[in-house]
């Protein structure tokens, strides 16, 4: 599934998607500079289907995935900071109902 580069010239590949099950999740493993200066060498891997795959691409990709991984990672963190603050809430619902309940007392605390 190509994209339009920034330059609007040349399609770049989508390296976040999966080429085997489709998975928008695949993570990279490693990268270096293969060659010149313009190309990567990219070992990927999905974590749904254990697809694993390393090849060279353009930095027009890289530059495209790289955005990709960082959108994915501030998703991460917004979910994280719900379910967080899911965890903390139930947590003290739960401590207030205890201490309604008279199940807590002081000694629990020393």
């Amino acid at each position: 599934m190509p994209e339009t580069s920034p330059d609007r010239s040349q399609p770049t590949e989508v390296l976040h998607l999966c080429p085997r099950c489709g998975s928008g999740m695949v993570q990279p493993l490693a990268w270096e500079p293969a060659g010149d200066r313009t190309s990567w060498r990219v070992w990927r891997r999905c974590p749904e289907c254990d697809w694993r795959g390393d090849a060279v691409h353009a930095e027009a990709a890289i530059d495209a995935y790289d955005e990709q991984l960082d959108r994915g990672a501030h998703e991460l963190a917004a979910e994280l900071r719900v379910l967080q603050h899911e965890n903390m809430t139930a947590m003290a619902a739960a401590f207030v109902a205890a201490l309604g309940a008279d199940l807590i007392g002081a000694d629990d605390f020393a």
